[in-house]
């Protein structure tokens, strides 16, 4: 999409209580890789080992050539189309199957790429919400839950609020805690502003003994019963946003069955219930609003096209 000046958006804040449903499309604008993609990735760069990826998994795990091997010629000849897929079905190779993926994400979280120019939905949705003062935005009645291991949104808030007022960083991170992001299958360690004892910084791709624990005990694969690796608490508070909100916004969801019944989306009443459907087929866009209950508006649009067309701001 070609470069549109929008300076004349923004200054209020958001008062209608409003969640965006996040799935891994909402995150490729930045260069995170969609389950496909990431499969290619880990293909690729561990039987090849390029760019040191397998120094990163043998320096900080047990796991050795063998182990790799094992678990690249299963998942190459899988036919399956992610990795998450995949481990659903050879759970023998859950832990290496998350730290390779570990890696992979951290690597591909870049600071630079949120805040690029073009195809930038949240520059746009932050345009919304910034009101004019660093306390005015914790009265956004805006909430996020993703299916996304990255910390992409976190990240851009935090960062952009610190910019845009000069407050201090528990200043800052005080009010940016006031946006909710619940993530439903774990991420990628905390954010050292949000207080943890064991953070891992966005993007930080050294990766030691320490951050490779954080990373296999905190992600969380689709088919794990979540009511045993503690999610349970997390889909609880989804279920509970979903249903309080007024507009339900889906960006780059995936409409996996498992996921849309955990969270029950199909018995969702919201106001407004829309969400991106890029380049699906007209038979795809049914099933999915099948799976939704039916009520669900698709489009065909990438996330900031569908977001200046499509999403209240009031």
């Amino acid at each position: 999409m070609r470069n549109v000046n929008l300076s004349f958006l923004g200054g209020t804040v958001i008062t209608t209580p409003t969640v965006f449903l996040l799935g891994a499309g909402a995150s490729y604008p930045y260069g995170l890789p969609l389950g496909s993609e990431l499969k290619s990735q880990i293909l690729d760069r561990y039987a090849n080992d390029t760019g040191g990826h397998t120094v990163h998994l043998t320096n900080t795990t047990s796991f050795g050539r063998t182990d790799i091997d094992r678990f690249i010629g299963a998942l190459r000849y899988s036919g399956l189309l992610s990795v998450d897929a995949f481990l659903e079905r050879r759970p023998e190779f859950m832990e290496i199957g998350k730290a390779m993926m570990g890696i992979e994400l951290l690597h591909a979280e870049v600071h630079e790429r949120l805040w690029q120019e073009k195809e930038n939905w949240l520059t746009y949705l932050y345009s919304q919400m910034i009101g004019n003062t660093l306390e005015e935005f914790a009265d956004n009645k805006v909430a996020f839950v993703t299916f996304n291991y990255d910390r992409c949104v976190e990240h851009f808030f935090f960062t952009s609020l610190k910019n845009s007022f000069g407050r201090s960083d528990d200043e800052t991170a005080a009010i940016a805690k006031k946006i909710s992001v619940v993530h439903l299958h774990g991420k990628l360690g905390h954010l050292p502003w949000e207080g943890t004892k064991s953070p891992i910084d966005f993007g930080d791709n050294q990766i030691d003994v320490r951050k490779m624990k954080i990373l296999i005990n905190e992600i969380k694969v689709v088919h794990e019963d979540h009511t045993l690796d503690g999610r349970d608490i997390e889909f609880a508070m989804a279920q509970v946003m979903l249903t309080q909100a007024r507009r339900v916004y889906l960006l780059g969801f995936g409409f996996g069955a498992r996921n849309v019944q955990r969270i029950k989306l199909d018995a969702l009443t919201p106001h407004a219930f829309c969400g991106t459907a890029y380049g699906l087929t007209d038979k795809e866009i049914s099933d999915c609003k099948s799976l939704a209950g039916g009520r669900v508006l698709l489009l065909r649009e990438p996330c900031l096209a569908f977001m200046r067309q499509y999403v209240d701001f009031n």
